[in-house]
């Protein structure tokens, strides 16, 4: 842990003029806000979420001063990889993964740069359903998810864009798990925003897969989210193209239904070009998948 991570507690924490009793009685105990201060503690995500509100700060500005600009950008790692998947632009995949394999290698206790290889590895393969992690990478996602004891907005964030790497069965425990935390409230505010992406991720794999029972258990309970859920846009519009993929299959439809019509069209209203070409992109994997199986 990066010793910047008790300057940036404890000197927001006066700034603020609240000592540590004050925030200890709003995160849990003096004796935790201690615990982190001195680092000889990580704080959860929802102890993380209490302090950020207290203190006024970002968990940018959080995630930059305890793992440094790299922890913080992994959303911006995101980003890159959504613009080369959607442009095709293999390329620039094989540059990072040149890069990022070279760094993991060097140092592989590092979790950052483990998550930064996998999302690469899972974008390459998305766009290229010929290549496959080896068993030892999805050993090691396994592996990783088997020793998460409490889900953090980062172990999410692994598991939602490396699902495509895994059998979609294996993982299924584990979104199950994830989902009953959220309902017992066991799971931070930060951590259960990206539950939805997560159900929308795994629904996917499980539809390229033609995986019927995983797809059907999947989609029943992406619809229970979005009921009892306050979702985004673009939650309720993967679900409705999704769905609208679903039925065809049922039905054994050449052509497009009007649930993936309509989500075409809200895409298009919203100016979300990278939607419509990530749509494109899967229409045409899940139709080369059904054509191979």
């Amino acid at each position: 842990m990066s010793e910047i991570h008790r300057s940036i507690i404890k000197q927001i924490r006066k700034l603020r003029g609240i000592s540590q009793k004050q925030l200890g009685d709003l995160v849990g105990s003096q004796s935790t806000v201690s615990r982190i201060e001195n680092n000889q503690t990580e704080p959860s995500d929802y102890t993380l979420y209490l302090l950020c509100k207290t203190l006024n700060i970002s968990f940018d500005e959080y995630f930059c001063s305890v793992f440094g600009l790299e922890e913080s950008n992994i959303e911006k790692l995101e980003t890159i990889l959504l613009h080369a998947y959607v442009r095709n632009d293999r390329q620039q995949l094989q540059q990072l993964w040149i890069f990022y394999r070279r760094q993991y290698r060097d140092k592989k206790m590092n979790r950052l740069i483990f998550h930064q290889t996998m999302m690469i590895k899972a974008t390459i393969c998305r766009l290229d359903t010929n290549k496959h992690a080896s068993i030892s990478e999805k050993n090691k996602l396994i592996n990783y998810f088997f020793d998460v004891q409490e889900w953090q907005y980062y172990d999410l964030r692994l598991l939602t864009w490396t699902l495509n790497l895994l059998d979609i069965k294996q993982i299924k425990p584990y979104i199950t798990h994830i989902m009953r935390c959220n309902q017992l409230k066991k799971i931070s505010n930060c951590v259960s925003i990206g539950i939805g992406q997560m159900l929308i991720s795994a629904l996917s794999s499980s539809i390229i897969n033609q995986e019927r029972q995983m797809t059907s258990y999947l989609l029943t309970m992406a619809e229970s989210w979005q009921i009892h859920q306050s979702v985004n846009f673009n939650f309720k519009t993967w679900l409705l193209f999704l769905a609208g993929i679903v039925e065809n299959r049922v039905q054994h439809q050449g052509k497009q239904n009007e649930k993936i019509k309509h989500a075409y069209r809200i895409a298009a209203y919203l100016h979300s070009d990278s939607t419509i070409g990530l749509f494109d992109r899967f229409l045409k994997s899940a139709s080369s998948c059904s054509e191979i199986q």
